[in-house]
């Protein structure tokens, strides 16, 4: 029986050893890019306005004039050098390809579908340079089908009954892509989303 568990013990500690190597290829990946993507800007605006207003917080109308609208979001983004010496070439413009939303709560209580809406991903492409001014591209920051789902659906004002409940969240926006030598690179940026059944704009 001895002499068998040592026989096993190279193997297992060469399973370990994959084990480990292989949650760190993602982080040495994204290391071996030259530049660090850099968010300016994450702002939101919400759907039920009539012109876009885009500010640092978000007011997320469930139900606007009987209908469901989604909320728009906007980013602003560069890249800048990990070594100063070396200044950012256009070789090392990073193309956006995908966006992750999360929902967070500042109780704690963070189950998606019960108390905060689920998670999404979804798909947009645009390239970040060095400009000073940064890149801005806008993307959907709250899907309209969200609010048929809970727990965004039990804010609706029913049979005209105020309902005056608010789901205060954070949303972690992360953005995803690669330098022009195929490194990955991502960045988060995180904005403030208060969902209710809000007055209607005039």
């Amino acid at each position: 029986m001895r002499a068998m568990s040592i026989k096993l013990l190279p193997l297992a500690c060469v399973a370990g050893l994959a084990a480990m190597t292989a949650g760190c290829g993602e982080f040495i990946r994204q290391d071996q890019s030259s530049v660090t993507l850099v968010i300016d800007a994450l702002e939101a605006s919400s759907g039920a306005a009539a012109t876009p207003v885009f500010s640092g917080t978000l007011q997320s109308d469930v139900l606007t004039r009987g209908g469901i609208i989604s909320d728009s979001g906007r980013v602003t983004m560069r890249v800048i050098a990990k070594d100063i010496a070396f200044p950012v070439r256009p070789t090392n413009a990073v193309t956006i390809t995908r966006y992750l939303v999360k929902f967070r709560r500042a109780d704690g209580r963070n189950t998606p579908g019960v108390d905060v809406p689920h998670p999404f991903d979804s798909a947009l492409t645009f390239t970040v340079g060095s400009a000073s001014a940064g890149t801005t591209m806008g993307f959907e920051l709250i899907r309209h089908t969200a609010k048929l789902e809970s727990p965004l659906l039990g804010l609706r004002d029913q049979n005209n009954n105020v309902n005056w409940t608010i789901i205060a969240t954070l949303a972690d926006v992360t953005f995803f892509g690669r330098d022009q030598a195929g490194n990955e690179v991502s960045a988060t940026g995180t904005i403030g989303v208060q969902f209710g059944d809000f007055a209607d704009p005039s």
